[in-house]
């Protein structure tokens, strides 16, 4: 009776096709797992040595160089701006935006716009806002912007 309900369900495969495609399978799955390692020990070893690769180039810094700050802050009261430029980066995805402000002369010449919803257009817009400055971010101060920078958010976003 055993005999029957395993020749019943089961197939029989031939032993070499069987270690064959088993084999196929681990190097694969080894294959996948390690690539993924070594990216991310390749990454945290650049960090460790304050090392960052973008777009394969290799940019160093030194620990003095990063921009230490104690300059964050929110306003008691909001200041009205109306300052047109060109978006640089996408946080939040995409419901904040990093804008360069075409007037390079001015003390914010980049800013961080929270759009409340009313952005939907991709990188590189030029674009002019209506709003409120509420205070002064470092939080992307090292990485994309340079420097702490205007905190403002859109009542108006207007494509230029």
């Amino acid at each position: 009776m055993k005999n029957k309900l395993t020749e019943k369900f089961f197939i029989k495969i031939n032993p070499a096709f069987f270690w064959t495609s088993m084999a196929i399978v681990i190097m694969l799955s080894l294959y996948v797992i390690f690539e993924n390692y070594k990216i991310s020990a390749s990454n945290y070893a650049l960090a460790a040595d304050l090392n960052y690769v973008i777009d394969k180039n290799v940019v160093k810094h030194k620990k003095n160089e990063f921009i230490e700050c104690d300059c964050e802050k929110r306003f008691k009261r909001d200041y009205p701006i109306m300052w047109s430029g060109r978006v640089i980066a996408s946080f939040v995805s995409g419901e904040d935006v990093g804008v360069e402000r075409y007037d390079k002369k001015t003390r914010y010449n980049q800013f961080y716009l929270s759009t409340q919803g009313k952005y939907d257009e991709k990188l590189g817009s030029d674009i002019r806002v209506n709003g409120r400055m509420v205070g002064i971010t470092c939080a992307y101060a090292n990485s994309i912007f340079g420097a702490c920078v205007a905190d403002v958010i859109a009542d108006k976003i207007t494509y230029l």
